[in-house]
């Protein structure tokens, strides 16, 4: 189940040292679930929000996807990977750096 996915992702995010404190401020660790399974979720207590809402806006997201899974649709816009990537501005895919 998603929610439990969620959970043992928190209980790892404390083990790795983070503290919450303010939305959004600077953190040790953020283990993010962007899909399962293609579930559309929209827990109304915001908990979990599946797909992750900004997930098309982030290069760090869907680059990596594409390599897992190069025929993965959006759960609720159907839009494929490649779609969602080539509908990135041209400078977050320029700022993509292999280490």
């Amino acid at each position: 189940m998603p929610i439990e996915l969620l959970r043992i992702c928190n209980i790892i995010e404390l083990k790795l040292g983070r503290v919450r404190t303010k939305k959004n401020a600077p953190r040790t660790c953020d283990i993010d679930i962007i899909d399962y399974n293609k579930k559309v979720l929209n827990e109304k207590n915001r908990q979990l929000i599946l797909p992750h809402p900004r997930m098309c806006k982030r290069n760090f997201v869907l680059l990596p996807l594409f390599e897992v899974n190069k025929s993965w649709k959006h759960p609720k816009s159907k839009i494929n990977i490649v779609n969602l990537i080539n509908s990135l501005p041209v400078k977050d895919l320029r700022s993509i750096k292999k280490i």
